[in-house]
């Protein structure tokens, strides 16, 4: 990010990226649906665990963690780019931020697809909202382009 462009202009940008990230996550339904149709009718007889308890566990746990992380490093980013007066760092930790919670939406397409988990849209669910949490500040962009006198 430049120095140059106005903050109206830094703003819109990162908005931008934010949509097209959060568009992700209904391509990521669009391709389960594709590729599992039966998957649909949100089945809720079935056991939350399904049929391979350990590897549903382990995204749970794993997809909670990225959560988390997301949101640690998107704050330190944030952080840096006001101490450093870099813009720059906010849009990484934008991108960083939404990049670490669409890894929960992740884990729900692979027990989707590979192990036909009929839950899996809580772990789209999870990253979804994570990207949500992480929508673009202007705020974040004013303090990281404007020293204080």
């Amino acid at each position: 990010m430049s120095k140059t462009k106005p903050i109206r202009v830094e703003y819109q940008t990162l908005v931008i990226i934010w949509f097209l990230l959060l568009i992700s996550q209904v391509l990521f339904l669009v391709a389960v649906y594709l590729l599992r149709p039966a998957l649909f009718p949100f089945d809720t007889s079935r056991s939350f665990l399904g049929d391979n308890p350990y590897v549903t566990i382990a995204f749970a746990a794993l997809a909670f963690i990225f959560f988390i992380l997301s949101f640690v490093l998107g704050r330190q980013h944030m952080r840096r780019a006001v101490q450093d007066q870099d813009a720059g760092c906010v849009q990484t930790g934008l991108v960083l931020g939404c990049a670490l919670s669409e890894v929960a939406s992740i884990f729900g397409m692979i027990l989707a697809i590979l192990f036909e988990h009929p839950y899996f849209y809580l772990w789209i669910v999870l990253g979804t909202l994570g990207i949500l949490l992480h929508f673009p500040r202007k705020g974040n962009l004013d303090a990281a382009m404007f020293k204080a006198n």
